[in-house]
C-alpha cells in the first residue's frame, strides 16, 4: 500500500471523488523540478514577500479596472476587451500565499489565468497579510472586497462564482459560512485548489506526505501560528472544516494532489460537505505538488492545468 492509498483509500467508491493514479510523465517532472527548487530558494517564504517573478502586465485583449474597497485594500477586475455576452457573471479570485504573502502580482496573475482559461471576467482584491495583520483581517477584507462587487459594483450574488488557492481556498471557505450564518446572500458556487480547511495541522496527511510535499517539503506547520492564537484554530472563520455546511451552502469543487501536506484537508471537508447536503465535486491528482492549477510558472503540466480549468468550467455551468 503506497502513502497516497493510506490517505485516500477510506474514500474510494465515494460519489464526489475522482482520484487520477496514472503516474505524469518522469522526465519532464524530473526536468521541471530542479527550475521549481531554484524558484523557491530565489523567492523564499518570507512574510509580507512578493512573488516577483509573475508578470504584473495586462496582456493585448484585455482590460483592467482598479477599485478600493471599504476596507482600504485594492481591487481588480480584468474583462475581456471586447464585449462578451456573460459580462454580468463574474469570477471572484482569493489568492494564496500562506496568509502572510501573494498580494500583487500572484494575485493579478492568477485573476488573469481563470479569465483566459474560464471566459469570465475576473475580480481579485489584497488582504491583509500576517504576521503584521493576523485574522480576522484577511477574512474581513475578502469579506468587504465581496460585498463591494455586490453593493457598489452591482453584481448579483447568484452570477459570482468564488475560486481559492491554499489559504485563498480557506479565506473562501470561510467567507461563504460566514454569509451564510449572517444570512446574506451567497455566491453560486465555489471551486479551490489545495486549501488549507483544518489549521490545527491534524489532518494525516500532514504527516504521511511530510517530506514528499514539492512546495512544502518541511510541512507547514509554521504558518499557523502567524495567522492566528492557537484558541482561535479551531473557529470556522480560521478552519472552515469545522463549519456547519448544512442549510443551503453552495456547490463547491475542490482539487488536491496525493503528494502534497493538504491532501487530508480537501478530503475531510469534502466528505464533510458532501454528508451535510452540499453538492461536491473532488479530483485529486497523482505525483504533481500544492496548488498546481495556480502554481504553475514552469510547464509542462498544462494539461492537469487544463483539466481542472474544464471541470471547473463544467461544474460552474459557464
Amino acid at each position: 500500500m503506497t502513502m497516497a492509498d493510506k490517505i485516500i483509500g477510506k474514500y474510494e467508491g465515494m460519489s464526489w471523488l475522482t482520484h487520477t493514479v496514472q503516474e505524469p510523465d518522469k522526465r519532464t517532472l524530473e526536468e521541471v523540478l530542479p527550475a521549481m527548487l531554484s524558484l523557491r530558494a530565489a523567492y523564499p517564504m518570507k512574510p509580507g514577500s512578493e512573488m516577483e517573478y509573475l508578470n504584473d502586465e495586462t496582456p493585448s485583449g484585455m482590460s483592467r479596472s482598479d477599485y478600493v474597497t471599504s476596507a482600504g485594500q485594492s481591487l481588480t477586475i480584468y474583462r475581456f476587451t471586447e464585449k462578451h455576452e456573460k459580462e454580468d457573471r463574474l469570477i471572484f479570485y482569493v489568492h494564496g500565499g500562506g496568509f502572510v504573502r501573494g498580494n500583487g502580482k500572484y494575485s493579478r496573475t492568477n485573476a488573469r489565468l481563470h479569465l483566459e482559461k474560464l471566459g469570465l471576467p475576473v475580480a481579485c482584491c489584497d488582504y491583509r497579510l500576517a504576521p503584521k495583520d493576523r485574522e480576522p483581517a484577511a477574512l474581513n477584507d475578502t469579506t468587504a472586497a465581496y460585498r463591494f462587487l455586490v453593493d457598489n459594483l452591482k453584481y448579483n450574488p447568484e452570477k459570482i462564482f468564488i475560486t481559492g488557492d491554499s489559504a485563498g481556498g480557506t479565506l473562501a471557505l470561510s467567507l461563504g459560512l460566514r454569509l451564510k450564518n449572517a444570512g446574506e446572500k451567497m455566491p453560486r458556487a465555489f471551486a479551490l485548489y489545495s486549501p488549507a480547511t483544518n489549521l490545527t495541522m491534524s489532518c494525516e496527511s500532514h504527516e504521511i506526505n511530510l517530506g514528499k510535499d514539492r512546495v512544502f517539503p518541511a510541512g507547514m506547520k509554521a504558518f499557523p501560528p502567524l495567522y492566528a492564537d492557537e484558541d482561535r484554530l479551531k473557529s470556522p472563520e480560521v478552519s472552515p472544516l469545522f463549519g456547519d455546511f448544512s442549510g443551503g451552502f453552495p456547490k463547491t469543487y475542490f482539487c488536491a494532489d496525493d503528494t502534497e501536506i493538504l491532501c487530508s484537508d480537501t478530503l475531510e471537508c469534502s466528505a464533510k460537505m458532501a454528508e451535510q447536503g452540499v453538492e461536491v465535486k473532488t479530483h485529486i491528482f497523482h505525483n504533481l505538488w500544492h496548488a498546481f492549477p495556480t502554481l504553475h510558472p514552469l510547464p509542462p503540466f498544462t494539461k492537469e492545468v487544463d483539466e481542472v480549468f474544464a471541470e471547473v468550467k463544467a461544474f460552474f455551468g459557464i
